[in-house]
């Protein structure tokens, strides 16, 4: 049997089987086979004093990984927020929220298994925190100044591990830690997933 080696394609990296047949397997972490979606959710307005304003959750049948999380936004008079995700090993309880459908990248992938809640009333009880993963403070300024902050978490682009939620008990919150909402504040998130 041939040996396999790595050969360099169209910027990308494969390891070839050297059997006549062409099979290759892509090396690299940005592996177009793995079905991915989108979601845009533009004008969000939190709850008076917001704690988890988004969930994902892990699913039974996929493993999830967060690619992308971009977050902007705008209030009344310049200000500034704290943003925290959080990882959980339980839901949340209570509150007020509706689950939102992804869009797939390609119609031909799987339907998105992974669960994206996002809440206008704050949960009455918080699912336990493994613990805080990323986070960073976010200016918000009025939208005439022209001057719009954002917060960007892009994993996976050096070589580190994006977020893996691995079952229906894994969970990533986008958490806003119960600090008064700044008035005419309101939020854009752009979020992408992965699942294979």
């Amino acid at each position: 049997m041939p040996t396999p080696a790595v050969v360099r394609s169209n910027g990308a990296i494969y390891l070839d089987f050297n059997d006549g047949t062409g099979s290759r397997v892509p090396l690299s972490d940005n592996d177009p086979l793995r079905a991915s979606f989108g979601l845009f959710l533009p004008g969000v307005t939190p709850a008076a004093t917001p704690t988890d304003l988004l969930t994902i959750q892990g699913s039974a049948t996929t493993n999830v990984r967060l690619r992308q999380l971009v977050v902007t936004g705008t209030a009344t008079s310049a200000t500034n927020i704290i943003i925290n995700l959080i990882r959980r090993s339980a839901a949340n309880t209570g509150g007020t929220f509706v689950a939102k459908a992804m869009v797939q990248r390609d119609i031909s992938d799987n339907a998105q298994t992974a669960v994206v809640n996002l809440y206008s009333a704050n949960p009455t009880g918080l699912g336990t925190a493994v613990g805080t993963m990323d986070g960073c403070r976010l200016n918000l300024a009025p939208a005439a100044t022209g001057s719009i902050d954002r917060m960007m978490f892009q994993w996976s682009w050096l070589n580190d591990k994006a977020p893996l939620l691995k079952g229906v008990n894994d969970f990533i919150a986008l958490n806003l830690g119960g600090a008064a909402w700044p008035a005419g504040g309101a939020l854009d998130i752009g979020l992408v997933l992965s699942e294979d």
